[in-house]
């Protein structure tokens, strides 16, 4: 592949042929090869007719060899009216995809076009020899749904044609490709160009071209280069999407957002057609965010992670018998060190701080539910309601829980308590590692229509309104699924509380590049508490895959505030500022999701197959469906029939393999 950050225009093709002609001499290989150019020079004001466009790439495409990718501005047929339009056109010159851009040229800042008619989104999928190829324009990448969404129509590379701005937003969109590439386990390939020539003068921009692989760091340009050269392996990212371990892309539960993306979809007025309309549709969703604060509200304070050394549950015996002194160690920590914070009003510990994880305990646990899970109220959830009232502060963690309501189940639980000791908030997880089979506890979506008849749809993404701001939880896995911190964030969520106990190995670049996204595209403060004990296993003499820290608390801007850079049990700080988070929600360029249409993927999600689900494990709670990734397979091999994945070659009627 061959990624351009050549300026060019549809009339003056010269820099990128010679950058094409000196790419193709780096390289032995023959045949057809993919390449990218960036975003074309010049402003709206110099959109080109669709037809001179195409003709230009497809001299390109023909004179190369190559399958080309790109956007400009291109100017209607019928009016008078501009549009971003990403391409892809064929060796032959034949054009394969035509996606015009779904959200708005933010980083250009052009408002003033009445005309600029906007059509409906386009997920089309050039189907090659190299590899199924879309095209997602400029800011649509950072939009978590399009990509999804385009992953799911059969993508395997994604080219990104761009024109970046070097702004304190630009390291974080950088970082967002990183998570689009992973989460949804496709190659994505961004290019940019390093000069723009706008009303006839030329301004240097970053550098910003890219290939990021589904797992690693990206290869980038260095300098001025004109081109840079990339390998990719379609066949190894096809054997990756068959394993089940962290395959995203076929975990993700897809269906169980649909009914409230319809929703939002339905009661939506008609979707902005003018790019005067959507500015303002986001100056009113602007102004929604820019909440007036209340009376009695703290907007601004401390906050702290109890980075928690976990006293481990191996044995049935010791899972009741060690919560006490995992309890003891986590308030003592506060108390020894939280005592220093200034307005401390907000406390974080990790997931499972009560017990560590249960799985060595076995994958069928349902008969001893009741001594896994503590219950709200219960003596353990007493003593953190009463540690609440003594520090004064919001207390949130999470805990295996067990509700008498579902017997033989127990949920992955995250909780708030106030500083009256009253319990203001319970999440159960949705996304969790019950989906590879090794951790059997219930989430919502396997017993979907039974949760939402008892609860109703609502329940599964709650969010506290509180004198510190509008609270909200996910746990561990949820951090690769941005459709969830979504769901909390159009719930009001504006500092959400992430428990969790993660693995620590190469897949970690992609968890914390997930985690600053989630923060990032929802212009929310993500707060991250891990495990920071490196325990060993029973029998063996080497320490498990867990508990090396890394807890963090990441600003709204997707930037790092505080890292717990060690492993141990740590104290570690940080402000909350609402009054800046608010403004921020206010900027149409800062906020991301203001630009939010339901209606673009809403259909996408409610279809067949779409990741796990609903109503996997509705039965016979003291089995696990979910045993060995079964239910990934299924979805893998569903995904395969329906042309979303491709198989390898050699496998392609085989099932899906449980290793990676």
């Amino acid at each position: 592949m061959f990624l351009l950050q050549t300026p060019w225009t549809p009339t003056n093709l010269d820099a990128a042929e010679a950058a094409l002609t000196q790419a193709r001499q780096t390289t032995v290989a023959e045949g057809a090869a993919i390449a990218i150019l960036p975003h074309a020079d010049g402003s709206e004001h110099e959109a080109s007719a669709e037809i001179d466009v195409t003709n230009a790439l497809s001299s390109l495409a023909k004179a190369h060899d190559l399958y080309i990718g790109a956007s400009a501005y291109v100017r209607g047929n019928k009016d008078s009216a501009t549009r971003t339009v990403g391409f892809i056109v064929g060796p032959n010159g034949d054009v394969l995809v035509n996606t015009p851009k779904v959200m708005p040229d933010i980083l250009e800042g052009y408002t003033d076009t009445a005309a600029d008619t906007f059509q409906p989104a386009k997920f089309q999928i050039a189907k090659t020899p190299l590899g199924q190829i879309g095209i997602l324009c400029g800011e649509d990448i950072l939009a978590p749904h399009l990509v999804r969404t385009m992953m799911v129509q059969g993508a395997e590379i994604i080219l990104n044609p761009a024109r970046e701005r070097s702004d304190r937003l630009f390291e974080s969109r950088t970082v967002a490709r990183t998570a689009r590439a992973y989460e949804n386990l496709v190659y994505l390939a961004t290019a940019s160009a390093t000069t723009a020539t706008l009303n006839g003068g030329t301004a240097s921009l970053p550098e910003a071209t890219a290939l990021y692989p589904p797992q690693g760091a990206a290869l980038r340009v260095r300098g001025s280069e004109s081109f840079t050269r990339a390998e990719i392996s379609i066949e190894s990212l096809r054997q990756r999407r068959m394993g089940v371990q962290l395959n995203f892309a076929g975990i993700v539960r897809m269906n169980l957002y649909a009914p409230g993306y319809e929703k939002e979809a339905g009661e939506a007025t008609a979707s902005p057609q003018t790019r005067t309309d959507w500015i303002a549709e986001g100056n009113s969703r602007a102004a929604a965010q820019a909440a007036t604060p209340k009376p009695n509200e703290i907007s601004s304070y401390s906050a702290m992670i109890g980075q928690h050394v976990v006293h481990q549950s191996h044995r049935l015996e010791e899972l009741v018998e060690k919560r006490q002194a995992n309890l003891d160690d986590a308030f003592d920590l506060i108390r020894n060190y939280g005592a220093r914070a200034p307005n401390l009003k907000l406390i974080v510990y990790p997931e499972f701080f009560l017990t560590g994880p249960v799985s060595p305990l076995g994958h069928k646990l349902g008969h001893i539910a009741d001594k896994i899970g503590v219950t709200f109220p219960g003596p353990e959830m007493d003593q953190v309601a009463a540690f609440a009232q003594e520090v004064d502060a919001y207390v949130v963690g999470g805990v295996f829980e067990y509700d008498p309501e579902w017997p033989q189940r127990f949920f992955n639980t995250a909780f708030i308590y106030s500083p009256s000791g009253d319990l203001i908030h319970r999440y159960r997880k949705i996304h969790c590692g019950d989906a590879m089979g090794f951790l059997p506890d219930t989430t919502p979506g396997s017993v979907y229509d039974q949760y939402v008849d008892i609860y109703g749809y609502e329940h599964l993404f709650p969010v506290a309104d509180t004198p510190i701001g509008k609270l909200a939880t996910t746990i561990c896995f949820d951090n690769n699924f941005p459709e969830t911190y979504r769901a909390m964030v159009r719930r009001g969520a504006e500092v959400i509380l992430h428990p969790t106990s993660e693995p620590h190995g190469a897949h970690r670049m992609g968890w914390d590049s997930a985690r600053r996204m989630r923060a990032f595209e929802n212009v929310a403060y993500v707060i991250s508490s891990g495990h920071g004990g490196e325990f060993f296993l029973p029998g063996r003499e080497y320490r498990s895959s867990r508990g090396r820290g890394y807890s963090k608390i990441v600003n709204f801007d997707g930037s790092i505030q505080a890292e717990a850079d060690t492993s141990g049990a740590v104290p570690l700080g940080g402000q909350i500022d609402l009054v800046a988070l608010r403004k921020a929600r206010a900027d149409l360029q800062a906020n991301v999701a203001l630009w939010d249409d339901a209606v673009v993927y809403a259909d996408e999600y409610g279809k067949t197959p779409r990741g796990l689900p609903n109503n996997i494990w509705p039965d016979d709670p003291l089995g696990n469906p979910y045993f060995g990734g079964a239910e990934i397979k299924k979805v893998v091999d569903g995904y395969i029939k329906h042309g979303i994945f491709v198989a390898p070659s050699g496998v392609a009627n085989k099932p899906a393999q449980a290793a990676e």
